[in-house]
This record gives C-alpha cells, structure tokens and sequence, in this order.
C-alpha cells in the first residue's frame, strides 16, 4: 500500500502546475519548434541516391508540420546545400515556414576568431537573404549553441546585431543526435525492427527535458522553445512529437510568439 501512495505522489508531482485560483483558467503551455542544420544533417557527396533518401526524409518532416498545421523556423547551414536542395529550401519557405540563418559552414564559436566566424555569418546571410520574408525577424542561432568568450562572444553578437538579427535561444534541448547516431548504427536493412524503441526512449527524453524547463519556470508558464534536428531519426519522429505535446496540453506557437517572453533570452 504504502509503496502505490509512493508512486502516487512521484506521478503527481512530476506533472507541471501554476499557480491559480478558482476563477482563473489554467494557463496554456505553448512550444515552438526550430530545427538546425537544415536541409539535412551530413553530406550526400551529391549521390543521386543519397540526394533522393534526403530529399525524401525532409519531405516526410516538412509534411509532419503541415499535416499538423504547425509553424516552425529552420536554421540553415548555407554551405551545406547540395545540388536540387535549394527547391526544398524553397518549398520550407513557400508553406509559411521561417528561414534562418545557423551560419555558413557550422563553425564552433569557442574554437574560432571572432573575424573567421564573421566572415561565416556574412557568406550565410547572402546565400539565405532571397529565402527570408520580407519583413520578418531575421533569426540566428550559434552552432553547437557555442556563443564564444569573453571579447570574441561581444564582438560576434555586436556584428549580429549590425545585420539586424535577433539570436534565436533554446529552452529545451532534445539531444537527438545522441538517438540519431543509435539509429545510423544499424544496419538500414534492420533499422524498421529496432525504430519504434528509439523512439520511444527519444520521446521520453524530450518529455523530460520539458518538465526540466518547466521546473526551471517555477510558478509561471514560459513559452518554450524546442531544438531539434533535421535528420534521419526525426523523419520518423517529428509527427509524434507533435503528438505528444499536445496530448499534454500544448499549444503550438511561433518562434516570434515565443520571444515576447523575456524568459527566454537565455539559451540552455
């Protein structure tokens, strides 16, 4: 008896709550998804087979947003384009979704001069600007979520903000590629056998991780930020992550929605 009291509690107590009385509603939790490293995660060599199984498995994420009427935002690695993926990068765009930019060949800011990563911003922004809605928040986010040091991370966002971009944060880190890599090691022959208990156990990561940062929100709902990746792993699983949060209760919102919350200036 006393160890179904225990399991009781630690259930309860897991679940987010707010604060409020009897005559005000329960505050509405709301995400936004951004992916990185779109169009897709590694290099196709531009191998017709390789360009046909990526161009496939963007598609299969592009339509779980629009199956599910959900916006997003894509951050771009502008020099790992290949040959006929500009299309697909026009198509993210044409179906409403936000374009940006994650710099032009993923270099990691703690391991790099402020001068070189500029350089790789400026080539990004030029490659990516015909892609980006007139009028629309122009959005970065750092690769590797690396932000530099001391003098360098100063000198990088002040040229951020010289080309007028707002740096996009992350409130809940889905750590997918730690799952993707499990995927990619088996053989693609047996890969259908072992998907749906990768995604089981990637799904219930990210669910922690929501209740991580809603914990970190204390009493107040924060809109909450989702990083994700374009890759082999969430072609098969964006659609249940979509599921999922709103089984839970979630709203799903805009990254400009998001950023109206002062909460999430800070990335994780």
């Amino acid at each position: 008896m006393f160890k179904k009291y225990l399991l009781l509690c630690l259930i309860l107590f897991s679940i987010p709550t707010y604060a409020t009385t009897p005559d005000t509603p329960e505050p509405i939790r709301e995400i936004t998804i951004t992916i990185d490293d779109l169009p897709f995660v590694g290099t196709t060599h531009n191998k017709a087979g390789n360009l046909r199984r990526e161009r496939d498995r963007f598609i299969r994420i592009m339509n779980a947003l629009v199956d599910n009427k959900v916006p997003a935002t894509g951050f771009v690695v502008a020099g790992t384009i290949e040959k006929d993926q500009w299309a697909l990068l026009e198509a993210f765009h044409e179906n409403g979704f936000t374009i940006a930019n994650h710099t032009y060949s993923h270099p990691n800011l703690n391991r790099s001069s402020a001068e070189k990563y500029k350089h790789d911003i400026e080539r990004a922004d030029k490659v990516l600007t015909p892609l980006m809605k007139a009028g629309q928040t122009k959005y970065f986010r750092y690769p590797y979520l690396a932000e530099g040091r001391n003098g360098t991370k100063k000198e990088v966002k002040d040229y951020l903000a010289s080309l007028n971009y707002t740096i996009a944060p992350v409130t809940i880190d889905s750590k997918d590629f730690r799952f993707n890599e499990q995927l990619l090691s088996i053989h693609w022959r047996n890969r259908a056998k072992h998907l749906n208990r990768i995604k089981h156990r990637y799904l219930n990561y990210i669910w922690r991780q929501t209740l991580k940062a809603e914990k970190r929100a204390g009493d107040k709902p924060v809109k909450q930020i989702l990083l994700i990746h374009a890759n082999l792993l969430n072609s098969h699983a964006l659609a249940d992550i979509i599921q999922m949060y709103k089984k839970k209760g979630y709203r799903f919102i805009t990254l400009d929605e998001a950023m109206k919350s002062k909460k999430n200036n800070v990335s994780l």
